[in-house]
Formats: C-alpha cells, sequence, structure tokens
C-alpha cells in the first residue's frame, strides 16, 4: 500500500480540530490542506497553525484534489449530512461523536462508506489511552472473570461558559443542535469505552436527566442504569457541574473473580486491579499517552489499509443508542430496549 503523505481537509475548526491539528503536526504522513469554519476568524487561526489554506465553503473542501480524507467537527446536528456528502465525494472520512442523532442513520453512513470502498472512522480517543489500553489486556487476560457490574462516573465542574456567553448560549446548549447534553457530549466516550473494554453490548436502560444549574435546554445531569448482553448490570451517574471536580471521569468493574477501577484517562491516578484469589489490591502506574495523536495514527493505518477501523460508524450507533436509550426512558417512564 502507498505510504504517499494523506491530503486532509478540515470541516469545522473548533477546540476538537485544534487537538487534530496538534496532533497531526507529529505525522508526517499527514498533511492538512484546507479548512473551513463558517466563523472565518477562526477558521483563519487554524490555517495559520497549519500553513494550510482557508475555504470558501464546505465544497471546496469536498472537491479538493489534494483532500483524500475529510474531518467533520461540527455541531451534533450536522455532522451526519456532511459525513454523507464527505463520502458521495469520494473521502476517507474522521467524524467527531457521536456521528449521528439517530443510530440507524449512523449504521447506514457506515454502510455507505463500506459499498463504497472508504473508511469512516470515529474520533473515540479513549480507546487508545493507556489507561484504557492496559484495561482491556486485564479483562482479555481473564484477570477478574466475567465483568457482572460496571458503574461509570462522568462528574465534571464545566465551566460557565462552556455554554455559551449569558444570553448568547452556543451550540451546545441548544437541543436542536445539540441533541443532548453531558450524557451525549460526555458520558457516550465512557460507554463506548466499556463496550471497547467489555466486548459486551447494551441491551436495555432506565434513567432520568435533568437540567439543575446551567439554565439550557439539555441535560446537566443524569443517572442511568443499564442491562448487559451477558446478565450484568452498567450504572451511571453524570454531571456537567458538580463543584469542584477534578478528574472523576472513571469506570470501575467488578468481575467475577476480581475488580478493575479505571481513572479519569487524563489524569494522573493509578489503574487498580483487586483479585479474589489474592485478596490484594495492585496499583498499575499507567503512561499518560496522548490518545489524540495514536488515534490519528491508527485511523490513518485503516486509511492506508493496513489496519481496521479503530472506532467505526458501527460503534458510534451502539453508543449512541444507548444515551438515546435514557433520554426515552427519561421522558416515558420504564426501561426501554436498545435496538
Amino acid at each position: 500500500m502507498s505510504t504517499a503523505t494523506i491530503g486532509l481537509g478540515m470541516i469545522g475548526c473548533g477546540w476538537a480540530a485544534g487537538e487534530i491539528a496538534r496532533a497531526a503536526a507529529h505525522l508526517s504522513g499527514l498533511q492538512i490542506v484546507t479548512v473551513f469554519d463558517t466563523d472565518s476568524a477562526r477558521a483563519t487561526a487554524l490555517a495559520a497553525r497549519t500553513a494550510a489554506r482557508t475555504a470558501e465553503d464546505i465544497d471546496v473542501v469536498l472537491f479538493h484534489p489534494d483532500v483524500q480524507a475529510v474531518y467533520v467537527g461540527v455541531p451534533h446536528a450536522l455532522i451526519a449530512p456532511i459525513v454523507a456528502r464527505a463520502i458521495a465525494a469520494g473521502k476517507h472520512v474522521i467524524a467527531e461523536k457521536p456521528l449521528a442523532l439517530d443510530p440507524s442513520e449512523a449504521r447506514r453512513l457506515a454502510a455507505s462508506a463500506e459499498a463504497a470502498g472508504l473508511t469512516l472512522s470515529v474520533f473515540f480517543e479513549l480507546r487508545r489511552s493507556a489507561t484504557v489500553g492496559g484495561a482491556r489486556d486485564l479483562i482479555a487476560a481473564g484477570e477478574i472473570g466475567e465483568p457482572l457490574l460496571i458503574r461509570l462516573r462522568t462528574i465534571i465542574d464545566k465551566r460557565p461558559d462552556y455554554w455559551g456567553a449569558p444570553g448568547a448560549p452556543n451550540w451546545r446548549a441548544s437541543r436542536a443542535l445539540a441533541g443532548g447534553g453531558v450524557l451525549l457530549m460526555n458520558t457516550i466516550h465512557q460507554l463506548d469505552t466499556v463496550r471497547y473494554l467489555t466486548g459486551l453490548d447494551y441491551e436495555s436502560a432506565t434513567g432520568e436527566i435533568a437540567t439543575l444549574g446551567a439554565g439550557v435546554e439539555v441535560e446537566d445531569a443524569g443517572s442511568a442504569t443499564l442491562r448487559l448482553s451477558n446478565g450484568g448490570l452498567l450504572n451511571i451517574v453524570a454531571t456537567a457541574h458538580s463543584p469542584g471536580a477534578r478528574e472523576q471521569e472513571t469506570i470501575e468493574i467488578d468481575g467475577s473473580l476480581g475488580r478493575l477501577d479505571l481513572p479519569d484517562p487524563f489524569g494522573t491516578a493509578p489503574l487498580r486491579l483487586y483479585r479474589r484469589s489474592t485478596a490484594a489490591w495492585v496499583d498499575m502506574a499507567v503512561e499518560r499517552r496522548d490518545s489524540h495523536l495514536l488515534m490519528l495514527e491508527s485511523i490513518l493505518a485503516a486509511i492506508r489499509g493496513e489496519a481496521s477501523v479503530p472506532a467505526s460508524g458501527a460503534d458510534a450507533a451502539a453508543a449512541v443508542a444507548a444515551v438515546n436509550a435514557i433520554y426515552r426512558s427519561a421522558g416515558e417512564g420504564g426501561r426501554i430496549a436498545i435496538a
């Protein structure tokens, strides 16, 4: 397979795009060619950082002859239609989560890319964190046996301006544009991580959501219980505004033979393993790797045909389906099956 440099076009130049640009600077096989954003000042700033050109509109990016892959990092409701246009234009796609607000649409996009011989990768970068990689190896080795009860915490203290300046909320505050709040924006990463770690799927959900302090249209708090495909349970507690919260996006997994505690992947705490056989905890220091860089490397390998896609449209669909089931349960009451 050719190792020629892959030209990347970027649609959306916000914070997430900045992380892609930062990581791309360390990859000799990737060159950012052109960038577009409806905020021209933001596009100009990213172009200056990357020695790229700014584009007048999305089509300039999609049909640029030197662009083989397109990054899509726009408000949630706009991702899927742009991804569809990129696939139709014959481009490989790197999409931010959630890819689509409807899981069936995420699956359709995945099928469309496959039919066209293109890769569609969703940027679930936690899959390449050292914490998650180490935990996955331990689970695969049978260290904790069968995962039975999982506790997932998304405890964050976001800045007030995360939702936009007073009187001028940004897209994250809009149900129409965002599709959801802390569960869809943050917990979805951990839901994908659990599937990646365990190989288990989500079968049903019972949950509640609330907007307790942000004064926006989407939820800033939620709790839920999900039934796992092996009969186990996953419990979620999430909040965007827990006073003073730091490094508290964690996952704890109780298994038939032990327990595994995953610290916040961007924090400094160790991975912790408890084995029933020894009745002792073992703390395992983990390297704080650049998960954005490693995920981007994995995606480039997939584009070149050297590896499988590290997080697919089907993976995004599974995570979105779980979040949507929580939302339905909160609105309708009762347990909702996850299809």
